[in-house]
């Protein structure tokens, strides 16, 4: 496929904060024949040296800003949207645009950068490259029935979710990062006695797991990128029956960057109880701490109640990544 015309979308609090000197290479490896980009550090700072059309986000702070850009561009029927960041802000750009599959182009400039949005995580990667589609599928995360996010690589249940800070990979405060802020925070558990964590299908429900055997819940898509899949279990029976995604409840911490040997080994045995999900379940959580951040690929989407209730599905196709072709 070809990038001639195409949209720029930086987040320049990505990582370790270099968005824009990688959005700049990277459009210099690509060489678009028009290029639409967000007015100064959310992409016009990386192309001053070229010609672009230029979008005034100034109505719009934070998240909207990008849900905002990629929504207008998307509407100037672009070849793709080129965006650089980490895996939350891809996901913010593919809720902007559903049920649109305009491709998206991601290059890793956040902290992890592990989601199969992502296209590459070096720009020399894109020089002279050859380029296809694939149809991806991911999770719409949702609290008291209203949907409010996409995750394409898993949806949390957490305290704190993963940043970069003075150039380290560290947990911080789910809710200040809410606000622009990486405070560090250990992770927490999340249950109180009235946790419940089931799954809906349709033959009924069944209890995932209660109380305090709900320290951390995922739900991932089962593969590689599925966090904890050594420990599982029964991610491997879902890969193998073709469920798209499945859920992962632990009485143990399990999304954080440091573990203390002499807590966890006072708390074994670990144990992690496993659902497969299709497209016509849904995991639903209930008596959650309060505080309790819902996240979709790192990103806090809400900051939950005790007496809130949290949805996820799984859903087919509901991206259009850009990979590389691999030489042959």
């Amino acid at each position: 496929m070809k990038l001639e015309r195409v949209g720029l979308i930086v987040n320049p609090h990505a990582g370790r904060g270099d968005a824009i000197a990688i959005a700049r290479d990277a459009i210099r490896a690509l060489a678009p024949r028009e290029i639409l980009v967000g007015a100064g550090a959310m992409g016009a700072d990386a192309v001053r040296d070229q010609s672009a059309r230029v979008f005034d986000w100034s109505a719009h702070a934070g998240t909207a800003r990008t849900k905002f850009l990629a929504q207008q561009f998307a509407n100037e029927n672009v070849d793709a949207l080129i965006v650089i960041g980490g895996d939350g802000t891809l996901a913010d750009v593919a809720l902007a645009i559903a049920p649109r599959a305009v491709p998206l182009l991601g290059i890793g400039a956040g902290s992890a950068n592990v989601g199969p949005l992502m296209t590459c995580a070096n720009v020399t990667q894109l020089a002279n490259a050859r380029f296809a589609t694939r149809a991806l599928d991911g999770l719409i995360a949702g609290v008291n029935d209203g949907d409010l996010g996409l995750g394409f690589n898993d949806v949390v249940l957490d305290f704190t979710v993963l940043a970069t800070v003075n150039d380290q990979i560290v947990n911080v405060d789910a809710a200040q990062k809410m606000i622009g802020a990486n405070i560090p925070r250990d992770p927490e558990p999340v249950w109180t006695n009235d946790t419940r964590i089931v799954k809906k299908h349709a033959r009924g429900e069944t209890l995932v797991a209660h109380g305090d055997q709900v320290a951390t819940m995922i739900v991932g898509l089962p593969d590689e990128r599925f966090y904890g899949k050594a420990i599982a279990g029964g991610v491997i029976l879902s890969s193998m029956l073709g469920d798209p995604a499945g859920c992962l409840v632990c009485n143990h911490l399990l999304v954080t960057t440091r573990v203390d040997r002499d807590a966890y080994y006072r708390a074994e045995p670990i144990i992690s109880r496993y659902v497969g999900l299709n497209e016509t379940d849904r995991v639903e959580s209930t008596g959650l701490r309060d505080g309790v951040a819902l996240c979709a690929d790192g990103n806090p989407l809400k900051i939950l109640r005790g007496d809130d209730r949290v949805q996820v599905r799984v859903a087919r196709g509901l991206a259009t990544s850009i990979r590389i072709e691999e030489s042959t």
